[in-house]
């Protein structure tokens, strides 16, 4: 059985630099990205982005976050990949340390188990400090860390089609 792998949702497109200092300025350009993606009102996601992240931090460790909600009326996972210029400090992650990368889903409501193997192919792929190093030595070239995250799909044999 193969796992289903977020790789398969991100292209050159939705892999984005972010010019942002703050945890607000990041998730805002993420937001806008995903509105456009989607062709969801740009306040429902925003409404509901911000409404997860007083419930808990999606910052997972390692300078990797994790932001996602799932909404009613899209047909399939919006994936963003956002590299930050700058480490956002104010992201309240879970080990205290700065963001780098963040992973952003927007995921349609229902289906439970692909959502689970969704955010399960991410963590597996991305929760290691090797992997965010890496990611962040080629920020500035969004192909390379596509290529990066494919790689990894690869080898450990999660299904992109």
């Amino acid at each position: 059985m193969m796992k289903n792998s977020f790789t398969k949702y991100v292209d050159k497109d939705t892999i984005l630099v972010l010019d942002g200092k703050t945890k607000f300025d990041v998730l805002d350009r993420l937001i806008t990205c995903a509105a456009d993606k989607s062709k969801v009102d740009r306040d429902i996601i925003m409404r509901a982005t911000w409404k997860r992240e007083k419930m808990m931090t999606t910052g997972v460790g390692f300078g990797l976050a994790l932001p996602h909600i799932r909404l009613t009326g899209i047909p399939e996972p919006v994936v963003l990949v956002g590299l930050c210029k700058e480490p956002i400090v104010d992201y309240q992650s879970q080990d205290d340390q700065p963001i780098r990368v963040l992973v952003f889903i927007v995921a349609p409501e229902g289906n439970q188990e692909d959502y689970l193997q969704l955010l399960g192919s991410i963590s597996r792929k991305l929760r290691n400090a090797e992997m965010i190093g890496e990611i962040v030595d080629n920020i500035a070239r969004p192909s390379q860390v596509l290529r990066i995250l494919k790689r990894r799909s690869k080898e450990e044999g999660e299904s992109e089609e």
